[in-house]
């Protein structure tokens, strides 16, 4: 674990799987001076310093910040008292925004009764209007940025021009720079995971060529040197556009993915690993390359298509370090099957939220196609591919659907709802790597994570057999999550204490009343073996539901849950999340 304090004043957390901003406060940017003029006022700069990429990453992350999705418009008499920040555009001022200003890849048109009392930054776009308002200092970036939001964190990219700059036509076109960062998650198969290695960013008339090869250090229990702890991820990709875009990529890699990965963020698994000594992922290892193909429209929609061929191997439990239980046994990670596939996969997902972190309304619609094809080396249980012996050909296809709805009934009252089903749709059995489960604070809350409490078993359709590692066995699952959610006038600011805020549009603090309804269930295609237990459950004959409450502050909160109709020797689960649950 790393802790760093940017030029802002916010705290990160560098652990696993990457950044974690908690700011203690949205500091006033101080935006660098430099060049020509826009409306004397903006300024056209060359590239971003490391100090301004720190500040605008602060100034978006911050706790008190309004976050929101482009297009927007803020009308002639509307206020919005604090910071703002917009990732897409087009983006049209006409009101009053009492506070400092960051727009990500849109363009901005100020009206003549705009009002911006604190310093803009627009980063990857046009500024039009800006000498008829009454602006702050006005910072331009016009080639686009690249950023990344990991569990609602935003992150800019170093453009590589800082390490070693190319001479062309008086302004940097292309760079390259080295890369040491903890991308992974900590956990009981690997430790803690270091990617390190090369980066290339070069622009063309065409459009931007881009190039990573990283190496991948497992430390494992030991720092050891081997063929177990190391491994790779390279790529290269070709990108037409900025804002709406077109993506053409190849990659090679050697790494250590999880089964499922839908329930928990990286950051939560890493930490309850690193300290609490629980891993509430399975691993296997992925060895191969392919080929994909993306359209992103630059605000709500897009879509890639993914075709790979790689090998599958079992990862074995180790015994990395722990803050707390360090000396007891982690949980077994299941003998995965042992196979080689072809798989093509289709990803889409089109997103209206008002705010990725903290939405106050809209749609959220995601889907994943997957079709997998090869031979079996082994099998490890044997569970996952009843209709086969060793060598034979297996077919397979898998879906998934993550379906959300924001609703805002009042300024401070909000019902959300989300549906998540998914599973084997058809050809062969699911590998056992591609099979699901619902235990866990992330899925059916009210059950403890691999916790059998229900007869016949309808969280990992493990039935009365007890596999080593407790892995996740069912074909098909359907999970049905409500929230009411109220806002509350106060949050916590682990570096400020507490304080008062406006609530008609933050939304950072608040109660919220949930339950969590849903099973797993078997559809075992063609024959099956005497591996799958008898007694695992079979259609959609009953359903598993959970009623909980919890207090939230910030991105995360604490929450309690309990399972209806499951022994009262059970109580009830408490547990933290560092974001939202959905």
């Amino acid at each position: 674990m790393t802790v760093r304090r940017s030029c802002a004043g916010a705290v990160a957390i560098v652990l696993s799987s990457g950044l974690v901003a908690v700011p203690a406060t949205a500091q006033q940017p101080t935006w660098s001076t430099c060049g020509d003029t826009v409306g004397g006022r903006a300024c056209v700069p060359k590239g971003l310093t490391r100090r301004e990429r720190e500040e605008a990453q602060s100034l978006y992350n911050a706790p008190a910040t309004h976050r929101e999705t482009g297009p927007y418009l803020l009308p002639r008499d509307s206020v919005v008292r604090g910071p703002l920040a917009i990732i897409g555009g087009p983006v049209r001022i006409a009101g009053t925004i009492d506070g400092p200003m960051l727009v990500l890849n849109g363009d901005v048109e100020f009206a003549s009764t705009a009002i911006v009392t604190g310093d803009i930054a627009v980063l990857g776009g046009r500024v039009t209007g800006a000498d008829s308002a009454r602006l702050g200092a006005v910072r331009v970036e016009s080639d686009s940025v690249r950023y990344s939001l990991e569990d609602g964190v935003l992150h800019l990219e170093a453009p590589f021009d800082e390490v070693w700059r190319l001479i062309g036509r008086g302004e940097p076109t292309a760079g390259i720079g080295l890369r040491l960062a903890l991308t992974r998650t900590y956990n009981r198969v690997e430790g803690l995971p270091i990617e390190f290695g090369p980066r290339l960013r070069y622009r063309t008339k065409a459009g931007i060529v881009a190039a990573d090869l990283f190496g991948i250090f497992r430390t494992g229990s030991r720092l050891e040197w081997n063929g177990n702890n190391v491994g790779h991820n390279a790529r290269a990709e070709l990108r037409f556009g900025r804002n709406d875009h077109f993506s053409i990529g190849a990659r090679l890699f050697d790494i250590v993915a999880p089964v499922e990965d839908w329930q928990l963020s990286d950051v939560e698994v890493g930490l309850a690993s690193f300290i609490g000594h629980s891993d509430y992922r399975d691993y296997f290892e992925r060895h191969g390359g392919g080929g994909t193909f993306s359209y992103r429209d630059g605000r709500a929609f897009r879509v890639a298509v993914e075709l790979t061929n790689e090998i599958w191997r079992p990862r074995g439990t180790l015994s990395p370090f722990t803050l707390w239980k360090n000396d007891e046994a982690w949980r077994q990670n299941p003998d995965f099957d042992r196979a080689r596939y072809t798989r093509t996969l289709l990803h889409a997902a089109y997103d209206t939220r008002t705010d990725p972190v903290r939405p106050r309304s809209g749609w959220y619609l995601q889907g994943d196609y997957e079709l997998g094809f090869g031979e079996h080396e082994t099998y490890g249980t044997e569970v996952a591919a009843p209709i086969a012996s060793n060598g034979r050909h297996v077919e397979y296809g898998r879906g998934m659907l993550d379906l959300r709805r924001y609703t805002r009934l009042s300024p401070s009252v909000q019902i959300n709802t989300r549906l998540i089903v998914g599973g084997w749709l058809h050809g062969d059995a699911l590998p056992l790597q591609r099979r699901v489960s619902l235990s866990g604070p992330g899925a059916n809350s009210g059950f403890g994570f691999r916790d059998r409490v229900t007869t016949p078993d309808g969280l990992q359709c493990s039935g009365t057999v007890e596999l080593s590692g407790l892995p996740a066995l069912c074909d098909r699952m359907v999970l049905l999550s409500a929230d009411y959610r109220h806002d509350i006038r106060w949050i916590v600011d682990l570096f400020g204490g507490a304080r008062m805020i406006q609530t008609d549009r933050s939304g950072t603090g608040g109660w919220v009343l949930f339950t969590d309804v849903g099973r797993g269930w078997l559809h075992t295609p063609r024959t099956r073996t005497t591996a799958i237990p008898e007694d695992a459950p079979r259609g959609l004959n009953s359903l598993q539901t959970s009623v909980g409450a919890g207090l939230e502050l910030g991105q995360g909160g604490i929450y309690v849950a309990k399972a209806l109709g499951a022994p009262p020797s059970r109580g009830v689960q408490v547990f933290v999340r560092l974001v939202r649950r959905y």
